[in-house]
């Protein structure tokens, strides 16, 4: 066994990764230090394997798409490289060649399975197989080069996911956390609005609106401001615009927050989507709904407006 091998390859906890998720890596992370420390390397093997198998499960319990129990090992790592592969992140690789190599740690870590049950720990065997040095020096180059990749992207994965930025604008038991310059611009583009379900994609546009019409000025800035300056359906989808339309007039609560500010907003940001029926991504009925909604509060702000001023004058 080479010196210091483990702390060469030292595996980071991702941010924006929670603590249960990181929990059920880390476990598996100090299981295979100790074994190191101890000279266990049939052990280390098998651990190597089931921190690959976390990181991988972790990745798919996320995404909201939970591993099979009976799924193949090698099928976990291929299904969650493929989530990982297209994350973008400001400061992750998306050329070919470095694509390539994150293809043949992708390989590399798959071949663990098959290790691990011919040379690592976990069975109970008639006679124990030799594992020697060089076994588990490329087990562990393999296994931890594909790990540090995985967890590179892991938090932004992670922060892009529609559950955790809807929660992170609107609040949860824990409070809102406060956006700052560029937070939402970086969260949107990892949340890859276009390759979302209509669904989430107009989730996360209702939270955006709700936040906004409280006050939050960047994110008003950065999700509102932005996407009217931006007539493209595919950088800004019709499903996201009509969901901050949605946000700007009703509170979570179903409360009406009814502002000539965020009626104008809404129907400006709505104003791409000329005709629903010849973009596929549209629901018409909900287009239909929310024009609807829209004009409804355009003309109730308008009358409270005359009603106030008449106030005012008397």
């Amino acid at each position: 066994m080479s010196d210091d091998r483990y702390t060469r390859f030292d595996l980071v906890r991702p941010d924006h990764l929670g603590e249960a998720h990181w929990e059920a890596i880390n476990v598996e992370i100090v299981r295979f230090s100790r074994a190191l420390e101890f000279g266990d390397d049939a052990g280390a093997i098998g651990y190597l394997k089931c921190t690959l198998e976390a990181i991988a499960k972790v990745v798919l319990d996320i995404n909201g798409t939970p591993a099979d129990g009976n799924a193949n090992f090698e099928t976990v790592i291929g299904n969650a490289h493929t989530l990982l592969a297209t994350q973008p992140g400001h400061e992750l690789a998306f050329d070919t060649p470095f694509g390539n190599l994150a293809t043949q740690a992708r390989k590399m870590a798959g071949s663990m399975g098959t290790i691990r049950n011919n040379f690592g720990g976990g069975h109970g065997r008639a006679r124990q197989p030799e594992v020697r040095s060089e076994m588990l020096d490329l087990a562990m180059d393999g296994s931890l080069l594909w790990s540090r990749w995985a967890l590179r992207r892991l938090g932004y994965f992670a922060q892009g996911r529609p559950e955790t930025l809807i929660r992170d604008l609107i609040g949860d038991p824990r409070g809102q956390i406060i956006f700052y310059g560029g937070d939402l611009t970086e969260r949107l583009r990892n949340a890859r609005l276009i390759d979302l379900e209509s669904k989430h994609a107009r989730a996360i546009g209702v939270a955006v609106g709700q936040r906004a019409a409280t006050g939050t000025f960047n994110v008003r800035i950065e999700g509102i401001d932005a996407c009217i300056a931006d007539a493209d359906l595919t950088r800004w989808p019709a499903a996201y615009r009509l969901g901050v339309a949605t946000g700007l007039l009703f509170s979570p609560e179903e409360l009406p927050t009814l502002t000539a500010r965020n009626v104008h907003q809404g129907l400006e940001v709505c104003s791409p989507i000329l005709d629903a029926s010849t973009h596929r991504r549209i629901d018409a009925s909900t287009h239909r709904r929310t024009s609807v909604r829209l004009s409804s509060a355009y003309w109730r702000s308008r009358r409270r407006g005359h009603f106030l001023a008449r106030q005012q004058t008397t």
